[in-house]
């Protein structure tokens, strides 16, 4: 990258200095330390660039000649430094240290002690980027907007970035006159600033990490959404939309409520602020203090159309970042290898508050849905910890995953079952109490759960500090001459295919129940024996009271009584069963029981949770077999299906609109229903044709929350006047997630021509990218008629795609092209990805991770090859 300088500075990219990958250390070390920030930036959405000038209040601990500081993509044209007291100001240089830093070099040196930096910069407002300070285009209007963490800051100004430096921050934006601009506080004072601008100041922050520092600038709509005590809620959105945050401003208050109720404190910022980022890439919204930003999807829906899944995410997604401004903004993380503190934290936190905002949404059985993607990443032989150290960027790129947030929340909603809520509760407030206002660490964080209990520590330890996941195996012990008893026995789970994998124990708080009642027994050796309250030999056993240990269960068959069961016990028991199925220790068809079972169940969630089992065996099955696969789903779940169909019904409950949805695209497509097929593309075409003549998507002809799936169902069987139907409407729409739907749409022709043509679309200089990659090419590498073209369009327009994309989503290639079941496919993959991803921030990783995932499906696949007529006959036996 280059780093131009002008005036007193010089140009970095020809400074000869170290480059990225340099040998220098991620951390700047405390030889400076900030103390306050003073910001002042100019910014215009409409231009590619911004200017500002920024003081930072420091203390040095020694005199110095240099300091490192971070800066990356920004242009320093003057450095100066003053010390406090009235000395004499010190006029310096800077100089590129590596990618993300800069040397400021003083000839004439700095004391030892406080003094204040002064800088002068220009940075980039990229269009590419959704990191820093980025620019997006929406209705034909620019909004400039902020998006900090994790590595973010350094590229809008330079700082000390680096999230232990909690400090407070006093911001003015100078911005075009008729805009409007936001930030983390209130505006203290607005004025004229030349013609055609005004400057606004805000209030300044208590401390704050330079990554939770938060402002946007555009012509924002403002809902009003009234205040929760002393807190006034706001929500931001592109201009005119402000009614579609309609649903947010009625559902936030209750969270932000429940939320103080659990603390036991108000909100603890003056504001709280929700803005629209039209675009995001890789996360879907972002804590920051008094100003959390969400991806439109998340938020925005015409007042009375607002889908379910739309109010559900919502919900579910606000409390998740509110909560994070007690736990990560309030008290924040000293160090990024505690981001698993902050984010499964205020997952967890985000899932309890839901369910009891929303108690008839049963959000409690959410966790079922975390434990098992966080199981799913936690038993490859490239899992991570939970608290893994972070010392470059790379470790910091590969954070953000089903281990940090869903293993965590799994780890802590098993102590809390361990515990029980009130103790849980206390130990997290005994947290908050001790660092308030503060940064704090995620030992000190288990110290305050334990409340000086060194075996709970010592046993929270052993689930943070080691990947993996453990199997108990339950055996049963009856004599007459004694009262029943279990042994307990620990190992680590394997899944077939893993060549080698160490030996781990952990400290297990097991609950479990038998007709007798609960037993609770912490298992801190290899085996132990547990007496049972039964009076003789018990029929059936739970080994998972309410599923929430952190453990899989192996016992035996006979042992494992569904009617005995809840349905977060069921849940649990399901994932732990296909779970054996994938370490050879069960047959697939020995599943099928147990499968029709939770399919036939009336709850929703058992439903859903057995189709989405059927759904990860799908690559199991080759070409000669997938009419046997659909007639499997069909004999589960067709004659359902067919019942609902695509037509909403005005008595319809929730369950049935949500069933609908989830239900019938994959039987559409996986079950091959001809049925649903031929419906779906009879709605499109009347659809699609309805809204491009009148522009508007016509909400009363299709359901927003079926449209998607209805879409995708039709392309499966459509034909060339249907995808150029589709691809006009999404060229012409101004709704983006209409566009979205539409190109993801496309993605689903199965016809060689029309699949060729979505791909092509990638290279559409008219077209976002990110609209396409994933949705479209993605797609296609989990077909199994069209992987092999899907990969070959990746390999052969290499060079063309990665120049339009950004570094983060260059790193992620491995998981667009990641389909596909065989070692044939992992060795094209590292022969096409392999070297680029070795430059590139978690390439490495993402690249390892997703080569295991398939490794591991293979062997999977080889291992069940002999049972799976076995279990197809089953199904046509039905």
């Amino acid at each position: 990258m280059r780093f131009l300088l002008s005036g007193l500075a010089l140009s970095l990219a020809m400074s000869g200095l170290a480059q990225a990958g340099s040998s220098l250390p991620m951390r700047l070390g405390d030889a400076a330390r900030p103390l306050a920030y003073k910001l002042d930036l100019k910014i215009d959405p409409n231009q590619p660039r911004h200017s500002g000038q920024v003081e930072i209040q420091l203390e040095l601990a020694a005199a110095m000649k240099e300091l490192r500081l971070h800066a990356k993509e920004l242009r320093i044209a003057k450095v100066e430094y003053r010390p406090e007291g009235g000395g004499k100001a010190r006029a310096g240089k800077a100089v590129k240290a590596d990618e993300d830093s800069a040397w400021l070099r003083f000839p004439q040196g700095l004391p030892a002690g406080r003094g204040t930096l002064r800088l002068t910069f220009t940075g980039v407002t990229s269009e590419q980027e959704t990191l820093g300070l980025f620019r997006q285009r929406e209705g034909g209007d620019w909004y400039a907007i902020t998006q900090f963490e994790d590595l973010g800051a350094r590229m809008a100004f330079p700082s000390f970035d680096e999230p232990g430096w909690k400090v407070p921050w006093t911001l003015s934006l100078t911005v075009p006159e008729k805009q409007v601009a936001v930030a983390n506080e209130p505006v203290e004072s607005e004025a004229p600033a030349g013609k055609g601008w005004k400057k606004i100041a805000f209030k300044t922050t208590p401390p704050l990490p330079s990554y939770l520092l938060a402002f946007a600038v555009g012509p924002f709509s403002v809902k009003e959404g009234g205040s929760v005590g002393a807190t006034p809620l706001r929500y931001f959105t592109p201009r005119g939309r402000a009614d579609e945050a309609s649903f947010a401003a009625s559902a936030t208050p209750a969270v932000v409520q429940e939320l103080e109720r659990w603390f036991g404190m108000p909100h603890p910022f003056r504001k709280l602020d929700s803005l629209v980022i039209p675009l995001t890439e890789n996360f879907g919204a972002m804590e920051n203090a008094g100003l959390i930003t969400y991806a439109g999807n998340l938020i925005l829906g015409k007042p009375g159309n607002e889908t379910l899944n739309l109010q559900r995410s919502y919900v579910s997604i606000a409390a998740h970042e509110i909560a994070h401004q007690w736990f990560g903004n309030h008290v924040t993380m000293a160090w990024w290898d505690d981001l698993w503190l902050n984010e499964s934290f205020a997952s967890w936190m985000g899932d309890k508050i839901t369910a009891r905002v929303r108690p008839g949404w049963r959000w409690e059985l959410n966790t079922q849905g975390e434990r098992r993607k966080a199981m799913g990443g936690d038993r490859l032989p490239t899992a991570r910890r939970v608290h893994q150290p972070v010392r470059t960027n790379e470790d910091l790129g590969t954070a953000f995953d089903e281990i940090t947030y869903s293993k965590g929340q799994s780890v802590l909603s098993m102590f809390e079952s361990w515990l029980g809520e009130e103790r849980m509760q206390a130990g997290v407030r005994r947290y908050i109490q001790r660092h308030a206002g503060s940064s704090a660490t995620g030992e000190q964080f288990v110290r305050a759960i334990s409340d000086g209990d060194k075996e709970l520590q010592q046993a929270f330890t052993t689930f943070i500090d080691q990947a993996g996941i453990p199997v108990v195996s339950f055996e049963l012990q009856c004599d007459e001459a004694r009262a029943p008893q279990l042994l307990l026995s620990q190992s680590r789970y394997r899944p077939l295919g893993v060549k080698s994998m160490p030996d781990t124990r952990w400290m297990i708080p097991v609950v479990l129940r038998s007709p007798a009642g609960v037993t609770r027994h912490l298992l801190k050796s290899q085996s132990e024996a547990v007496q049972l309250p039964d009076a003789s030999c018990p029929a059936w056993l739970q080994p998972n009271a309410d599923g929430k240990g952190y453990y899989r269960s192996r016992l035996e068959t006979a042992l494992l009584q569904p009617q005995q069961y809840n349905a977060g016990e069921l849940l649990a028991m399901m994932d732990d069963q296909f779970a054996l199925t994938q370490s050879g220790d069960l047959k697939l068809s020995e599943m099928l029981p147990l499968l029709r079972t939770l399919a036939a169940d009336p709850r929703r969630e058992l439903k859903e949770f057995a189709l989405e089992t059927l759904a990860a065996i799908d690559p199991l099955f080759g070409a000669d077999q997938r009419a046997g696969y659909a007639a499997l789903l069909q004999s589960l779940y067709g004659p359902l299906a067919r019942e609902l169909g695509w037509r909403p019904d005005a008595k319809d409950d929730e369950d049935r609109r949500l069933l609908r949805q989830s239900l019938l695209p994959l039987m559409a497509d996986s079950g091959r229903d001809a049925v649903l097929r031929e419906q779906a593309l009879l709605y499109a075409r009347s659809w699609v044709a309805a809204a491009a003549r009148d522009g508007k998507p016509h909400e009363e002809l299709l359901d927003p929350g079926l449209r998607s799936g209805v879409l995708r169902s039709a392309a499966l069987g459509g034909d060339a006047n249907l995808f150029d139907a589709m691809l006009g409407l999404a060229r012409k729409t101004p709704e983006r997630q209409l566009r979205e739907q539409l190109l993801a749409a496309l993605g689903y022709f199965g016809d060689a021509v029309l699949a060729t043509r979505a791909r092509e679309l990638a290279l559409d200089a008219q077209l976002d990218i990110r609209e396409v990659l994933g949705p479209v090419i993605g797609r296609q590498t989990r077909d199994p008629q069209l992987n092999a073209a899907a990969l070959d369009f990746l390999v052969q327009n290499d060079a063309a795609i990665r120049k339009r994309i950004t570094k983060v989503a260059a790193a992620s290639l491995p998981e667009v092209a990641g389909g596909g079941c065989s070692l044939e496919r992992v060795q094209r993959l590292q022969q096409q990805f392999g070297p680029a991803a070795a430059q590139l921030d978690a390439g490495p990783a993402v690249l390892a991770k997703t080569l295991s995932r398939i490794e591991l499906c293979s062997a999977y696949r080889e291992a069940q090859a002999s049972d799976l007529p076995r279990l197809l006959e089953s199904a046509r036996q039905r």
